[in-house]
């Protein structure tokens, strides 16, 4: 959309027979991928409205958290996970007092590129409980667990929240398929669908099974473990392609159930709820009539969902445990695994231990008039927020070219 405002003449190849790749919704009306949206994202919130589309608050309902079966809510938070919350934000404010941007110049935090975010949460930690409500919280945030994530790379998009004052956080939800539609029917560039890359020689793509295009400039908006398939010919820098191959990708399931009625309202409940059982997450991901409950599963317990013929059920077995209700009004459920997509590998990326210092800085950078845009090249990393800063990014990138 940038590109042809600008004056360029675009052609879209897309590896999928849909558009949208990590953003999509199921066909129960929920979302199967990325949904949520911060209050301060603006680049998102603009897009929207220039599309006419109305984003969503969550439920209103306060959070229910759920461990070794004791119950409490966001709003009467267990004394110990309130003390864990405020100890975790105020020693996290301290460490990026000492932090500039761009991130990979902090060269004097090699100790902290080196850490993991689990180590940070095991020194905060005094009670079992405190520390599972941490590691909780922050694994949905960052779709993994934190012995995977890098402290330096998890400090550094803190930043980015330092000036809040409370409720940005997952303000809204949008639906993909009407952003990405109305984004698609905006266009003038034709769109080809089904076309995986497999090389870039010289100035041409080569698609498996099809005729290969020619280019002036290409932009590659493909994700990490996709993009490390691709040959480049000539090959690109030593530094780019160890970039490509350190960026992470977050392990995330998703579920829907729909359900005969929203019965997680009748008892009190708005749906939006942590636990320590094995469906970790879920909230009302309903539209219009229909009644669904999105269930969020991330990091390596994903595999366990992967290796179940009956899924769906085992979700609904762990809901029910909780909720007598859930069985009786059962309808039906899918399943979205994105680290078994092959054409993500993965939900959305973060930063390894080492990735900030070592690697973030060639993530982004051009090779010639090859360009790299993505939420994985953004200071919004893992944010659709991100994939949006990187299109404005790539227009000067394009100038530059010209």
């Amino acid at each position: 959309m940038l590109l042809e405002r600008a004056g360029h003449e675009v052609r879209l190849f897309e590896a999928r027979q849909r558009l949208g790749g990590r953003m999509q919704t199921s066909s129960l009306g929920d979302e199967a991928g990325g949904e949520w949206i911060d209050g301060d994202h603006e680049r998102c919130l603009a897009l929207l409205r220039e599309m006419g589309i109305e984003a969503t608050p969550p439920d209103a309902h306060p959070r229910l958290f759920v461990y070794e079966g004791h119950r409490c809510t966001s709003e009467s938070l267990w004394p110990d996970a309130l003390e864990h919350e405020i100890r975790m934000e105020a020693a996290a404010r301290d460490l990026c007092r000492e932090l500039h941007r761009p991130a990979w110049d902090n060269w004097q935090a090699r100790a902290l590129d080196e850490m993991t975010l689990a180590e940070f949460i095991d020194r905060l930690s005094t009670t079992p409980r405190g520390r599972w409500y941490l590691r909780a919280v922050v694994s949905s945030d960052e779709g993994d667990d934190p012995e995977r994530i890098g402290m330096l790379g998890w400090l550094t998009a803190y930043m980015n929240y330092l000036d809040r004052r409370g409720g940005e956080m997952s303000a809204f939800r949008v639906c993909a398929d009407e952003v990405i539609g109305k984004m698609a029917s905006s266009l003038q560039a034709e769109v080809v669908t089904g076309r995986v890359l497999i090389r870039v020689e010289g100035g041409t793509l080569h698609f498996e099974g099809h005729a290969s295009e020619s280019f002036d400039a290409v932009v590659l908006t493909l994700p990490p473990r996709s993009l490390e398939k691709v040959v480049f010919d000539p090959p690109v820098t030593p530094e780019k392609r160890c970039a490509i191959e350190s960026c992470r990708m977050s392990q995330t399931v998703k579920l829907s159930y729909e359900f005969r009625t929203k019965w997680w309202l009748e008892e009190g409940w708005g749906g939006a709820m942590q636990c320590d059982l094995p469906i970790q997450q879920t909230w009302d991901g309903s539209r219009g009539d229909r009644a669904v409950l999105s269930v969020y599963v991330c990091g390596s317990a994903c595999e366990a969902w992967a290796e179940r013929p009956d899924a769906i059920d085992w979700g609904l077995e762990q809901l029910t445990s909780l909720f007598p209700a859930a069985r009786a009004q059962f309808l039906r459920g899918e399943m979205h695994d994105w680290n078994a997509d092959p054409l993500a590998r993965g939900g959305f990326s973060h930063t390894a231990p080492g990735y900030v210092l070592n690697h973030m800085r060639h993530v982004s950078t051009p090779e010639g008039v090859i360009l790299f845009a993505g939420e994985h090249t953004s200071p919004w990393l893992g944010f659709i927020e991100g994939a949006l800063e990187s299109a404005e990014r790539i227009c000067h990138e394009i100038d530059a070219l010209h």
